[in-house]
């Protein structure tokens, strides 16, 4: 990722409404995989900018590791000692040591996405969890992409393939954000419209402080119907994985 997005994602992750609804949708996921669990030991795998870090913390002890030193850069400013530079495709941890991995928007990063899984199925328990979030439809791809240095987006479908390469079955897997779908969606095809060259920075789009709301809103909403239902369109995936 570029040096300028870490800012502007860390200046964005307490109040901008993607990453706020994220966040609950997240901990909707994370509430169940826990559930009945103590002690329990979660490794953050990119931690970018620690906007997830507070809420993991409510549920165990979190080790944060990215490969980005602006990034780790950031979380130390932010007085987080837990966190560490490295490689998320080799662990200096042990076999089955964590009781789940996070890796929220962080898969579509990486070239090898099946052997990333592999390494972080290693190091959880048998009875653990990954949670994962990434970026869904090829077609939605953007300048926004570029800007990240994604190497793809997803299906649930092709999620699931991939999981199942590196040894994995999704307990629960689900498009969310669905209802951004259409604005993401006109808003990429009018700047394809208007002969809008894809530069490499990420979409951020400024609204009024009741628009963030209003759709801040709608993902808590999301949120909880994520604990009985998945949706079947969206512009995020979320999924569950755990051993075969």
């Amino acid at each position: 990722m570029e040096e300028v997005e870490y800012a502007r994602m860390a200046e964005r992750e307490s109040s901008y409404w993607w990453h706020v609804g994220r966040l609950r949708i997240i901990e909707t996921y994370l509430q169940k995989a826990t559930k009945g669990k103590k002690d329990v030991r979660i490794l953050n795998v990119g931690c970018g900018t620690g906007g997830t870090l507070a809420t993991l913390e409510r549920y165990g002890t979190v080790d944060n590791v990215d490969g980005s030193d602006d990034a780790i850069a950031f979380m130390r400013q932010l007085g987080y000692t837990r966190v560490k530079k490295m490689d998320g495709m080799k662990l200096p941890y042990k076999d089955k040591a964590y009781d789940m991995v996070g890796a929220f928007d962080v898969l579509e990063h990486i070239k090898d996405d099946a052997a990333a899984l592999k390494e972080w199925s290693r190091v959880l328990k048998d009875d653990g969890s990954i949670l994962i979030t990434v970026p869904a439809y090829q077609w939605l791809w953007s300048g926004h992409d570029v800007a990240l240095h994604h190497f793809r987006r997803y299906t649930t479908g092709r999620l699931k393939q991939v999981a199942v390469t590196a040894g994995l079955a999704a307990s629960k897997v689900s498009y969310a954000f669905i209802f951004s779908l259409p604005l993401v969606a006109g808003f990429r095809f009018m700047r394809q419209m208007a002969a809008a060259k894809a530069g490499s920075e990420t979409s951020y789009v400024d609204v009024p402080g009741w628009v963030n709301g209003m759709f801040t809103n709608f993902l808590y909403l999301e949120a909880k119907a994520h604990r009985y239902i998945p949706f079947p369109a969206g512009t995020s995936i979320i999924a569950s994985l755990r051993k075969e």
